[in-house]
Order: C-alpha cells, then structure tokens, then sequence
C-alpha cells in the first residue's frame, strides 16, 4: 500500500452544530513528509485530524487518505494503516488493561483486546515496549501509570500496526518538564528509522516541533494562515497572526522557541 500520495484534502471545510469548524482547506502531505499543525485550542486542528481519521466526513470537499478517496474507501480498513496517539483514543481506554494488551491492540485498531495475537504481534509489542522504556511496568494496570508512561504506551499502541500514516494530537498535554523531553525523544527517533510512518503532529507549543519536521500548517479559527516547508511558515509575521499576538521566533540548541513582544 505504499504510494507518494499520504493525504489529499481538496478545498475542505466542516460544519457541525451550525458552525462552521473549517473554511476551505486545502492541504497535500506526500510521501517522505512530516507536518506540524499549529494554531490556538479552538482552531480546528483535532477536527482536521477527525476528518483524516475518518472519524468525520468534511461538510464540502474531497478527502484522499493513503490512496483512498473517502465515500467509497472502507474507513475501518484503511485505519488499520493508521496509527493514532490523542486524548480521544486515551480516554477511550480501559483502564484496567495492562500496558502490552493496550500496546497490541493497535495491531487491530480496536479499543481492548479481543483477538488471540500471533507470536510475532507479541513480539512487535515486546520491541516497542522496549523502545519506549516500558518494560518494567508491560503488566502494569494502565491507570497505575504517570502521564509520562500513559503517553508512551499510547505512542506504542499506535505504531503497533506499522502504520503508513501517524497522528499526535498534542501528545505532550500534561506532561512535566521530564517526561515531554524524553517523549518528544522517542519520536525523533522514531521520525529517523527506515521506512518509518509519515507524522501528522498537532500542537501549539512553537518548541515541540522537531528537527525532523519538514512542513507545517498554520490555522487560525479553521482557516489557513499558512502551509508548506517549515521554514517559510515558522516566521515572525506568521506565528504573530496565527496566535493572535505579537511573537518572536528563537533558536537554541536546534530547537525553536517563541517570546512575546
């Protein structure tokens, strides 16, 4: 299933409740890309994210998703491409589920474990565990965990099924100084391996976006300020708008950074 084309959406825009969520996006993610979305809480990026998901059918326009255009595409078919770490799926879990049996769940895209896994799923879980650092706590209850450790399982759970396509919806909320480093760690790494998933990565915080980012997409109550390489969109003129205030873009250290002016 491996093509150029990730995600296609054509002049997208999406109502609900009677408002309208998103104006007429347009946004083309190819292969051998990684994208931020930023933007304030509010400005439509989880909606965004629904609708490449499949989770939601956009209101006007066309979605194109790993090749399949949507309306004809089996949505639960092409999740299985899809890996996805965001509050939605975390609160969706069952708390009582140990660490590896949330982590091999992705391998099915289900919310809980139902299907006796191969050896070679347990083995994939097993690898990941390790990768993340989670091997001392893989039988561990998952509300037992910090918020550190619940993040890196749902990273884990996500790149379960070898995904072609990895969302993160501010995968870093609520997490201390520590464990957002040591995460954010973990998808750098991840963003380097051969062959690895494209990355969809949704946040408001300027510092978050990786070396290995490559374009990103700038929304401002649902509508475009700006999109395409990182370092055309990462400027002062185009954060002041997006966020609504007047900023200025630092770098330290191979990380970017935002003061208020």
């Amino acid at each position: 299933m491996r093509l150029n084309h990730i995600v296609r959406l054509d002049h997208i825009s999406f109502i609900r409740n009677s408002s309208k969520i998103l104006h007429d996006l347009h946004l083309s993610i190819d292969k051998g890309q990684h994208w931020a979305i930023i933007g304030q809480n509010g400005s439509g990026k989880t909606s965004l994210i629904s609708i490449i998901n499949g989770y939601h059918q956009p209101s006007q326009g066309k979605v194109s998703v790993l090749g399949k255009k949507f309306g004809s595409a089996d949505l639960r078919e092409l999740r299985l491409h899809i890996g996805e770490c965001s509050s939605q799926i975390r609160n969706m879990i069952h708390q009582w589920e140990a660490v590896r049996d949330i982590v091999i769940s992705g391998k099915f895209a289900s919310i809980g474990l139902y299907e006796t896994p191969s050896l070679k799923v347990k083995e994939r879980a097993n690898e990941l565990i390790e990768t993340l650092g989670l091997s001392r706590m893989s039988d561990r209850r998952f509300e037992t965990l910090s918020d550190g450790e619940k993040q890196k399982t749902l990273l884990a759970r996500a790149l379960m099924p070898e995904p072609e396509l990895l969302l993160l919806d501010e995968p870093c909320a609520g997490l201390d100084i520590k464990a957002r480093e040591e995460l954010l760690s973990g998808i750098q790494k991840m963003m380097l391996m051969k062959d690895g998933p494209t990355l969809i990565y949704i946040t408001h915080h300027i510092e978050e976006i990786l070396p290995s980012i490559t374009h990103v997409l700038a929304l401002k109550n649902g509508i475009m300020v700006a999109s395409g390489e990182r370092e055309k969109v990462l400027t002062n003129k185009v954060l002041s708008k997006t966020f609504d205030i007047p900023v200025k873009l630092h770098k330290k250290r191979g990380k970017l950074w935002i003061s208020v002016n």
